[in-house]
């Protein structure tokens, strides 16, 4: 039996133990944020804004770094490249580059050095899309494109009176905004449905769950950092048990279960956008 409550959303002590470690996170590092912005603005080059479409015919591929990513590699390596476009997130870059299948883009929006290292060399291919609060040194050594972009947070920074973003835009001279649904990927969302201008996303290692701990990144990639977040999160009391979309027991957290939420609204506010081809997951989006 598990050690976790059962859960099919997050309990109103769960949600506010996330608000407040939201507001407790932003509090506490939005200095080093905007510190960050400043030092990134002699970095920038190209902005998201660059990368814009007013229509684009291919289909969006957007790969988390799920458990479950392993089981879809045969499929991935699979895809009409030149009828596909292909964005990961900075967690799922090695696994996908070490088996075979090398994505068009790749975010990154964390700025922690802890973050930065997943971002391992890519071929000059694979362009890189950054927050520019992330560490300075992050990616210093890319060998392809950077586009930089600024996080619309919606945070107001009390003391200077500013919303946060706001901040970010004029440190970092960046005016290119991805709109956030709280975890990296959906800055994916928001870059293929916008900017790219997709009609079409497939949703890759969007699990939003794990069984094993070893294993809570696809091919137990950063297990440090995997770790650390497990024993946070159980720690805090927002671990929980919930079956999957094939009625298997899994763990979760109650953020994960706010990230799948946030699929599942953008699924229901426009229909036809996102397409879950994760092959165990918690996520539901209406009928996919």
């Amino acid at each position: 039996m598990s050690p976790y409550p059962m859960a099919a959303t997050p309990s109103a002590a769960v949600e506010g133990i996330l608000a407040n470690r939201g507001h407790a996170s932003a509090l506490a590092h939005k200095d080093r944020w905007s510190c960050h912005a400043a030092a990134n603005k002699a970095r920038v080059v190209f902005q998201v804004s660059r990368l814009w479409c007013d229509a684009n015919p291919k289909t969006g591929v957007l790969i988390a770094a799920g458990p479950s990513l392993k089981a879809s590699l045969p499929e991935l390596r699979a895809l009409d490249r030149g009828a596909h476009e292909i964005v990961c997130v900075d967690m799922a870059l090695k696994f996908l580059l070490d088996n075979g299948v090398t994505p068009d883009y790749v975010i990154c929006a964390d700025a922690s050095e802890e973050i930065a290292r997943t971002l391992v060399p890519a071929p000059p291919e694979v362009a890189l899309l950054l927050n520019v609060v992330v560490h300075p040194d992050t990616a210093k050594d890319w060998a392809g494109d950077i586009f930089w972009f600024c996080m619309m947070s919606n945070y107001i920074d009390k003391e200077a009176g500013d919303w946060m973003q706001r901040d970010h835009q004029k440190k970092s001279g960046v005016s290119s905004f991805l709109v956030p649904g709280g975890n990296v990927s959906s800055l994916g969302v928001s870059f293929l449905g916008s900017v790219r201008a997709v009609a079409k996303i497939l949703l890759y290692g969007h699990d939003f769950c794990w069984t094993d701990d070893a294993e809570f990144y696809a091919g137990g990639v950063q297990q440090d950092l995997a770790e650390q977040r497990v024993k946070t999160e159980a720690d805090a009391g927002t671990v929980l048990t919930m079956t999957d979309n094939r009625g298997n027991p899994v763990k979760t957290t109650g953020s994960l279960l706010a990230f799948s939420s946030w699929y599942s609204d953008i699924a229901r506010t426009m229909p036809g956008l996102l397409e879950s081809r994760t092959p165990t997951t918690i996520l539901s989006l209406g009928g996919n």
